[in-house]
């Protein structure tokens, strides 16, 4: 408890200027990009899939053969360009 009570005898000593000072290193440090690569991947996987999905309307087996093609395809990651970084 004594750290406790040192850190904030620390806190209420500071002067509004140096505890500005400090607060500005702090919000320096934030990340200023988010990684949404594997986001954007996913949508890719999502979008390749429901493209390519055939409707049902006159055989129902080659729908299904169709259907797992373009599925195995679309697991594989064959025809997704996400750009590197």
């Amino acid at each position: 408890m004594s750290s406790i009570l040192d850190i904030e005898a620390l806190i209420e000593s500071l002067s509004p200027e140096e505890i500005r000072t400090i607060m500005d290193e702090v919000r320096s440090n934030k990340p200023t990009r988010v990684d949404t690569s594997r986001k954007l991947r996913s949508m890719k996987i999502t979008d390749l899939y429901f493209e390519s999905a055939p409707i049902p309307k006159d055989n129902w087996e080659e729908y299904l053969n169709h259907s797992d093609a373009i599925r195995e395809q679309v697991l594989s990651g064959v025809d997704i360009c996400v750009p590197k970084k």
